[in-house]
């Protein structure tokens, strides 16, 4: 994907203006993907909770799902692809052979379910180039038509433990339910316990690319690194669309795309917004920086250093 040629970041409070025309189209099939992926994940039936919350582990930094393993998640998991993969290859039609091909491969082979999770949990290329060679498909097609099966029998798990998961207690940098990393994030108000307090700057909530839990991280503090030295940590956004931003850490080198929600009452679709915001990527990979999140739509050419 190349990166808008004209894309610049300044500070002057200016009319709201689109993002890149040319991105409209990969903007459409990642949000109806989006869609997609939560109503499988409706879909699924309720599991059962199926963990032992125990405080001092959590606080200690493991996700509710920690012990929950690829044995446990297959069965969902299989029905998740069966339900997503007809759409995923509607959406985007050079994978529409690999999907059906790997449909055809989990429903007739179901064993293949529990080696694909561990490999995707693992990132282990070669089991993964194994799994795809035995499948019939692209190691890239597969990680990608795999991994939208993982985040919708995942959301579906969420929707039972997000109300266990303590945002006190947690304050981390990966999912308090799953354990993923976030690809974008929202400051919002937040009522304080008297009615009359109000955080106008709003508190971040950091959105899980896989489940989907929103859970609270603290504001002046690199997402990746935790570097908390202003200094180091910048806040850019686009002339004319002040509410969206890049949250950039000088000391790491990562960026994290945040769209400030505070003293609005605008409802916003997590799920869909990172690939809305594309040109957000753009214009941080081009001065360098790099995503905290790997996703299919932040992969830029052209993004060269400024």
């Amino acid at each position: 994907m190349r990166i808008p040629p004209n894309m610049t970041l300044t500070s002057p409070d200016l009319p709201d203006v689109p993002p890149p025309a040319e991105l409209a189209a990969v903007i459409e099939r990642f949000s109806a993907l989006a869609r997609r992926r939560r109503e499988v994940a409706d879909a699924l039936p309720d599991a059962p909770v199926g963990v032992s919350y125990d405080p001092d582990r959590f606080a200690a930094g493991a996700p509710l799902l920690a012990d929950v393993g690829p044995a446990d998640l297959a069965a969902d998991f299989l029905r998740a692809a069966s339900l997503l993969l007809p759409r995923l290859a509607e959406l985007f039609p050079p994978l529409s052979k690999d999907a059906a091909v790997l449909a055809q491969a989990l429903a007739m082979g179901p064993r293949l379910a529990a080696p694909l999770l561990t490999a995707l949990a693992t990132g282990g290329e070669a089991d993964i180039e194994a799994l795809a060679s035995e499948m019939g498909v692209a190691p890239g097609a597969l990680v990608f038509c795999a991994r939208e099966a993982l985040a919708a029998t995942l959301r579906a798990r969420a929707r039972t433990l997000s109300p266990m998961a303590d945002d006190v207690l947690w304050q981390k940098p990966s999912c308090p339910v799953c354990g993923g990393p976030p690809d974008c994030g929202m400051l919002k108000e937040q009522r304080e316990p008297s009615e009359f307090l109000v955080a106008k700057s709003g508190r971040l909530y950091l959105h899980c690319a896989l489940c989907g839990h929103q859970w609270r991280f603290p504001r002046l503090k690199c997402v990746a690194c935790g570097e908390g030295e202003q200094e180091k940590l910048d806040v850019l956004f686009p002339a004319g669309r002040d509410r969206e931003r890049i949250h950039a850490c000088r000391s790491c080198g990562h960026y994290l795309i945040v769209l400030n929600r505070a003293e609005t009452s605008r409802d916003t679709d997590l799920d869909a917004a990172p690939a809305s915001l594309i040109h957000l990527d753009a214009a941080a990979q081009a001065r360098g920086f790099a995503p905290i999140c790997d996703t299919p739509w932040n992969h830029l050419e052209g993004a060269q250093p400024e």
